[in-house]
């Protein structure tokens, strides 16, 4: 059974079908909107990440030409690890340095280095030279034995000082036949009371070469010791005892 059909009301406005409402219009340009801008963000965010990728592989790779460096940052130097070192043995100046000891400083003007000798150098030995004792002036009378003759004549040594090898004074015989003058060079010393001389002969009738032995007295007095060999190879000896006069 069916119903009876209501009457087609004849001023009512007849309806498209499928026509959107206006409310659902404005919420879809909201919704593109929406996914514009996602879609922007998205994409800065993206361009952001493929550039700070890019700085970050150009950094690791090393510094380009007239680019700083990415540990010092100083434009134009290349960072040390990159630069190559040339192999084999270091050289004495890379040698590490010897440091001194705890609480122990260097001496000034000594390095620390090894080898080097805490000692003082060792110094030369000073030259021996004349006893002061011996300076002055020396005089008193000698006497000669030569073949059975005696003579007696008056000597007279000068002392003023000086070093072994060196002349240290003079001499002068007194005889009746000729005065004889000549010099004296220190030859050895023997402690503080006995010296040896070298005796030179410059002028008079002497044998010019001899050898005298003084050997201090007490009371400013020594004995006197020649000895020498003549021209005709015969032993020539003289003694005296001789007292300080200046």
């Amino acid at each position: 059974m069916t119903r009876p059909q209501s009457p087609t009301d004849p001023y009512a406005r007849p309806q498209r079908r499928g026509q959107p409402v206006p409310g659902d219009s404005h919420r879809t340009a909201l919704v593109v909107a929406l996914i514009g801008a996602a879609a922007t963000v998205v994409a800065a965010l993206i361009g952001l990440f493929v550039q700070l990728s890019g700085d970050m592989e150009q950094r690791g790779s090393g510094p380009s030409v007239g680019g700083a460096s990415p540990v010092s940052g100083t434009p134009g130097v290349p960072d040390e690890a990159g630069v190559p070192r040339a192999s084999g043995p270091p050289s004495a100046s890379a040698a590490p340095a010897v440091s001194a000891a705890p609480g122990v400083s260097a001496a000034p003007g000594v390095s620390d280095g090894a080898g080097v000798s805490d000692e003082a150098p060792s110094t030369a030995p000073a030259a021996v030279g004349l006893p002061e004792e011996f300076l002055g002036r020396w005089q008193g009378y000698a006497e000669e034995v030569d073949a059975g003759r005696t003579d007696h004549y008056r000597v007279t040594v000068e002392l003023s000082g000086g070093s072994r090898r060196e002349q240290v004074g003079s001499i002068h015989y007194a005889m009746e036949s000729s005065d004889c003058h000549g010099v004296v060079t220190l030859t050895t010393v023997s402690g503080g009371d006995r010296v040896t001389l070298g005796e030179d002969i410059q002028s008079g009738n002497c044998v010019t070469n001899g050898r005298i032995t003084l050997t201090l007295n007490p009371g400013d007095t020594m004995d006197f010791a020649y000895e020498s060999t003549k021209r005709d190879g015969t032993r020539q000896s003289v003694e005296a005892g001789l007292e300080r006069v200046a």
